[in-house]
């Protein structure tokens, strides 16, 4: 973990503008926080983990949201806090020491979930989500998935390798280790505290901005199709939405 903090602070100086100025990524994140939109209260408070450069905390303050996050790169809660966001540094697995607890919605978005590599890591966040969300409160989470037929076909294409035999992947020149979870591996190790809502996929017809994903009337299309139970595993990420329990 401590490789992979190093690589995101080396990463997050030009990580908004890389990402945020994508074609295609505001479109999957506007996907995701229409999601959170739908499922807080106004004025309600949400906890981030794994904020990045906090482009989606920057989204929900806007909306009239509080919002406290952490991360574990120095360097990405750095780029939050100069954006005015309540920001963190920790690991996700400790999210409730740093945050406290309460809260009516927790997002964990694009990918952390990823760079926790063990059943344990995973199960640790499973705790500290029930820590930090209050009883009918609700968790968002988002990582990429294994098996997405638009990533295979665009890499396939470029003669590259497709996703579902890497074990790790680059960031800044270093190479880190990631898993693939899937919808049953999450929702097992949550199913204690939490009951799924909905599950989806988001970017299941357009590829990820590194192999040329460009929004078009298929993206525009997408939330349709997204929760039909043969697709909704099958997206660049996927898409949980679960509620505490009481």
């Amino acid at each position: 973990m401590p490789e992979t903090s190093r690589a995101f602070d080396r990463e997050s100086e030009g990580y908004a503008a890389r990402w945020d100025g994508s074609l295609i990524v505001p479109f999957w994140r506007a996907r995701v926080l229409s999601r959170v939109l739908a499922r807080t209260r106004p004025g309600g408070r949400i906890a981030d983990l794994g904020l990045g450069t906090g482009s989606d905390a920057r989204c929900l303050l806007a909306a009239g949201f509080g919002v406290a996050g952490i991360d574990a790169s120095e360097g990405m809660v750095a780029a939050a806090r100069s954006h005015g966001v309540d920001a963190r540094f920790g690991r996700v697995e400790e999210a409730s020491a740093r945050l406290g607890g309460g809260f009516d919605t927790a997002l964990c978005n694009f990918g952390v979930l990823n760079c926790l590599t063990t059943v344990s890591a995973l199960s640790a966040l499973a705790r500290e989500l029930a820590l930090l969300v209050r009883p009918g409160g609700t968790a968002v989470l988002v990582w990429m998935s294994r098996h997405c037929p638009a990533d295979t076909t665009a890499r396939l294409l470029r003669l590259q390798r497709p996703r579902r035999g890497r074990l790790s992947a680059q960031v800044s020149g270093v190479r880190i280790p990631i898993a693939w979870w899937s919808a049953r591996d999450v929702q097992r190790v949550l199913e204690h505290d939490f009951s799924v809502v909905s599950l989806e996929a988001v970017g299941l017809l357009d590829p990820p901005p590194d192999v040329g994903g460009r929004p078009g009337r298929r993206t525009a299309f997408e939330p349709w199709i997204a929760q039909l139970p043969g697709l909704r595993r099958l997206g660049d990420h996927t898409l949980m939405v679960l509620e505490r329990r009481p």
